[in-house]
C-alpha cells in the first residue's frame, strides 16, 4: 500500500478514536464495544459489515478467529502474540516500547478492561462457517 494511502486509513481510523474527534455517522447506534473494536483491531481484521472490504488480507478476520476453540484466550492474551507486540501498549501489562525501539506504527492503546469490552463485543460475531475439513 503507498504512504500515502497507508497514513490516510490510519488517519481515518485515528479521527474515529481520538478524542474530541468526529463521531461516525450512526454511532450512537452501535452496539457496547463496536467502536472500540472497529478502530483498534479494524484496521488490521474485518470485524464485520462495517469494514467488510478493510484489514489486512494475511489477518484472520472476527469470524474466523470466533471459530477458534480457545479464541477468549487468545482475544485476552492478543497483545502477546506477533506482531502485536510492536505495537501494542496495554496498561499496567506491557512494558513502554523503548526509546530506541518505537512502535513501527500508530500504537494501540488499551486497558485490560477495553479489551474485556473487545472480547465481550466478539461474542456477538457470527463464527464462519468454514465447512468440514478436507480429509
Amino acid at each position: 500500500m503507498p504512504r500515502a494511502c497507508a497514513a490516510a486509513a490510519v488517519a481515518l481510523w485515528a479521527g474515529l478514536a481520538g478524542p474530541g474527534g468526529p463521531a461516525p455517522a450512526g454511532a450512537e447506534d452501535w452496539a457496547p464495544g463496536e467502536r472500540l473494536t472497529y478502530v483498534n483491531c479494524g484496521r488490521c481484521h474485518v470485524i464485520g459489515p462495517r469494514n467488510r472490504m478493510g484489514g489486512i488480507g494475511s489477518t484472520p478476520g472476527f469470524a474466523v478467529i470466533r471459530t477458534w476453540a480457545d479464541w477468549e484466550d487468545k482475544m485476552r492474551g492478543f497483545y502477546a502474540y506477533n506482531p502485536h507486540p510492536a505495537f501494542t501498549q496495554v496498561a499496567g501489562v506491557t512494558a513502554p516500547f523503548p526509546e530506541h525501539r518505537p512502535s513501527p506504527i500508530h500504537p494501540i492503546e488499551l486497558t485490560p478492561q477495553e479489551i474485556e469490552v473487545i472480547v465481550d463485543y466478539a461474542r456477538g460475531v457470527e463464527p464462519a462457517d468454514l465447512g468440514a475439513p478436507i480429509r
